[in-house]
């Protein structure tokens, strides 16, 4: 198996030679500038390692991996025009380099783009059950995307409805990422729902380090300001758990505070001490390791080399903890 930034190499230069640029240029520009952001190209990557697992890359497994980055970036671009976000990756978002109208046929463009790189597998034994994947994934990422919304205007979220919500936006393309990787190299049938659990899991553990970052990393390390969900009333693990505290000035803090939804530095400064009073930041790291774990006792099911269980143990590792 390749180092990360091996596989990260490979498609970058595959992209810059096969990405289609649909005219007219309005359509084009907004998705080659998101795609050409600085990236980890984390989903892609997992995808073109788990089928070197089996084999060596060939160009329709790159063509996958360009569907799934592809696909990502047009779900980037949405999200950003509805969070109303005007950072990504500490750049403009597309809808401010561009305009609003512009990111949304953009996106769609992008998405179709998508369908057309998965048309390469049609005459193959794989199209089926990938192409079912994927829609069926494409649709519990829309799910999850009105979740997350419907989140903000509810006071009263449970940690099991985050958790549903979370798994639905961010884990299962992740989790998809691996299994396609398993299917193209004909992994068995049970190694392959093992390695869509470790990637599930790894999914929930990396959504949980970016809520934590939001509110405990830094500009230079995210890309964003520090304190958006805070500001947006996201119901992060973190809120969650904070608004269940028994602290009855905790309470009324937060209760004050969650009837605004602008930016205030001191909003962000007195939430984040009670994420760290009321134990929620210990409980989220807790439960961010707690799927690590579980993803690795999947991956340890799977029969592949010792090594290549290793590795990919690095590369989540590195995804997840991708700062300290």
């Amino acid at each position: 198996m390749k180092s990360f930034e091996a596989y990260k190499e490979i498609l970058e230069s595959y992209i810059q030679k096969e990405i289609p640029k649909i005219s007219p240029k309005e359509l084009y520009e907004p998705y080659l500038y998101l795609i050409d952001l600085p990236s980890k190209r984390i989903r892609p990557v997992m995808l073109m390692s788990v089928y070197e697992c089996y084999r060596p890359l060939e160009n329709h497994v790159l063509n996958c991996a360009m569907a799934i980055e592809f696909f990502h970036n047009f779900t980037l671009m949405h999200d950003d025009i509805m969070d109303a976000s005007d950072t990504r990756r500490g750049l403009p978002t597309v809808h401010k380099k561009f305009n609003e109208n512009s990111a949304i046929l953009s996106g769609d463009v992008l998405l179709i783009i998508t369908y057309q790189l998965l048309e390469n597998l049609l005459e193959t034994k794989y199209f089926k059950e990938i192409f079912k994947l994927y829609n069926h994934t494409a649709i519990q990422i829309c799910s999850g995307q009105q979740l997350d919304m419907n989140f903000e205007n509810e006071y009263t979220i449970t940690e099991l409805e985050y958790l549903m919500m979370i798994e639905y936006k961010t884990a299962v393309l992740l989790a998809t990422s691996f299994k396609i990787g398993a299917i193209l190299g004909e992994a068995t049938p049970q190694d392959a729902d093992a390695f869509y659990q470790f990637g599930l899991n790894i999914g929930m553990a990396f959504q949980i380090q970016d809520d934590l970052l939001d509110s405990f990393g830094s500009t230079e390390q995210t890309g964003k300001v520090v304190g958006g969900d805070i500001c947006n009333n996201k119901k992060t693990l973190l809120m969650i758990k904070a608004l269940q505290s028994n602290n009855r000035y905790h309470k009324e803090l937060l209760n004050n505070w969650l009837q605004t939804k602008s930016f205030d530095e001191q909003k962000v400064t007195d939430i984040k001490q009670i994420f760290k009073d009321s134990g929620a930041l210990d409980y989220t790291i807790q439960k961010r390791d707690a799927y690590c774990e579980k993803a690795i006792s999947f991956l340890n099911k799977i029969n592949i080399q010792h090594e290549d269980k290793e590795a990919l143990i690095q590369f989540a590792k590195k995804s997840i903890q991708r700062v300290s």
